[in-house]
């Protein structure tokens, strides 16, 4: 029997072409679509109201049919909803929500609350699984098809990486994180990230300056976000721009002086067209050249 999904908007309004052609990319994986009508209610650059987009997201966690719920896409609006989530009612019907970007606050709270949570490609990304370059679908394929066995339960998982400057050969702790953006915005909140003891921390990023992440990972840094962390472990930076020569790990690795963190680099997770997924809380060890998260 196909596995069912429940979409949810929970962050930015997206174009509707591009939700229809992710549903049939998703189809075309044997993926039954549960969508509400309407999804969206645009309202200015959100998807639809704050309550607008809590109702969908209980809904959807009601619905027994569905095995997972999963974001369109990211953007801004995600860390509205922390204040009225009822928890009680989702752990009544536990099933992973599944996203990355600014869906990256969620994910953390989700693991907070024992929930399962998968940081996956969106699915508006789905659509790419229909376009003409082979090598784009193969690697989009691979994504999704593993975010789709991850869905089913827990399965090892290993990514690339590699270590920047001096770095433990092995190295082992829960796997959290995600947009790094989003999660230096939440500094000073309620809803503010701290890593968890001897946790292997991925950051990744999308179309910022040097700078700003820079800026960014400064407020984590001396927020202290970031005490207890074992490890960070640097994702792709899609289309960041750079001021000079100097590389962004560098610049990383400086900024992270303070806290004496090995730094690791070359996860393929983030906005670019491979964005592996991975269970956020999950046990993890580094070893051999790899991120390995136990089944």
């Amino acid at each position: 029997m196909p596995l069912a999904i429940s979409l949810v908007a929970l962050s930015s309004v997206t174009d509707a072409a591009a939700v229809a052609a992710g549903i049939r990319g998703l189809e075309s994986l044997d993926v039954r679509v549960h969508c509400p009508e309407p999804l969206q209610r645009p309202t200015r650059y959100l998807a639809g109201e704050r309550q607008w987009r809590l109702d969908q997201l209980h809904a959807a966690y009601a619905d027994p049919d569905t095995r997972a719920v999963w974001a369109i896409r990211g953007g801004y609006g995600a860390a509205q909803l922390l204040d009225g989530i009822d928890w009680a009612h989702l752990k009544a019907h536990p099933k992973p929500l599944v996203g990355f970007s600014d869906v990256t606050v969620l994910l953390d709270h989700w693991r907070r609350q024992e929930l399962p949570a998968i940081h996956g490609p969106v699915v508006k990304a789905a659509g790419r699984l229909l376009e003409d370059d082979a090598q784009a679908r193969a690697l989009v394929r691979r994504q999704f098809e593993e975010t789709l066995t991850l869905i089913g339960g827990p399965a090892e998982q290993r990514l690339p990486l590699r270590p920047w400057g001096e770095a433990p050969a092995r190295l082992a702790g829960p796997v959290v994180g995600g947009n790094l953006i989003t999660l230096a915005s939440l500094a000073g909140t309620p809803a503010a990230f701290h890593a968890p003891a001897g946790a292997l921390v991925v950051l990744e990023d999308v179309g910022e300056p040097y700078y700003r992440l820079e800026r960014a990972l400064w407020q984590l840094v001396h927020g202290g976000a970031l005490d207890a962390a074992g490890a960070i472990c640097l994702g792709t930076f899609e289309g960041c721009s750079a001021f000079d020569a100097t590389p962004l790990e560098a610049i990383i690795a400086e900024t992270l002086a303070p806290l004496d963190v090995p730094l690791y680099h070359g996860l393929p997770v983030g906005h670019g067209l491979d964005n592996r997924p991975w269970r956020v809380g999950a046990p993890g060890l580094i070893e051999g050249g790899e991120l390995i998260m136990a089944g």
